[in-house]
């Protein structure tokens, strides 16, 4: 009986190192050479998806946090946001003094100075990744 696989990508198909086992990659060339279809399902945009993942034989994917879906390389369905209510929410940040980090199955965008701001929060969470907690450390005048 033919079955469809769904995986996760980040932490279960790509290590917290960005690895992908040998393990995985044999176990989705058996799964489809024994007739069955294997996806990923995974909050990453197509922009976000390494090469590496497809090169394995992916059958498509389910992205965006569900806004993308692709099968056998033919787009079935791309859920997008209008340009003005892009515009208006990044309009909202910059209003306000946030950074901000967009992805689309294009690119992914950053605010000019998200990198700066963001540096130790990324910091924390590259050490925490797999981990359940993923609260900051104390800054030191607490």
């Amino acid at each position: 009986m033919r079955k469809i696989i769904f995986l996760d990508v980040d932490g279960t198909l790509v290590d917290y190192h960005n690895r992908i086992p040998e393990s995985a990659i044999r176990a989705i060339r058996q799964a489809r050479e024994n007739g069955h279809l294997v996806y990923v399902c995974t909050g990453r945009s197509r922009a976000e998806m390494q090469p590496e993942l497809w090169e394995i034989g992916l059958d498509g994917m389910i992205g965006g946090n569900g806004s993308y879906v692709e099968h056998q390389g033919k787009v079935v369905m791309h859920q997008l946001i209008s340009k003005e209510d892009a515009k208006a929410v990044v309009d909202w940040l910059h209003e306000r003094g946030l950074e901000f980090y967009l992805e689309s199955n294009n690119g992914l965008f950053a605010s000019e100075n998200f990198r700066e701001r963001a540096r130790e929060t990324l910091k924390v969470y590259a050490m925490n990744k797999g981990k359940t907690s993923m609260m900051a450390p104390p800054s030191p005048t607490e």
